[in-house]
């Protein structure tokens, strides 16, 4: 994904800050679509942006999309949890 869709996974956030269910389901979108270097940048902005109410919402969010490596290369799915 381009750097546009990180700006606009913002913005929406952004947005729909005002409801906690609906911020935590959008981030959840966002986390689907962009790149490793991508999902830290918006974990450092998230962290810089919102209270710290939210951060219960972001640190469940961003440790259920955690990266792993496979083959050398970065892979964008999900950490499956047993």
């Amino acid at each position: 994904m381009s750097n546009s869709y990180l700006q606009y996974s913002k913005c929406i956030l952004l947005k729909v800050s005002f409801d906690v269910t609906l911020f935590e389901k959008e981030l959840r979108k966002c986390l689907k679509l962009l790149l490793t270097e991508e999902i830290r940048e918006l974990k450092r902005w998230c962290r810089a942006t919102f209270p710290k109410s939210f951060r219960r919402i972001m640190g469940r969010c961003f440790r259920y999309f955690k990266r792993f490596k496979t083959g050398g290369k970065t892979s964008n799915a999900p950490v499956a949890l047993a």
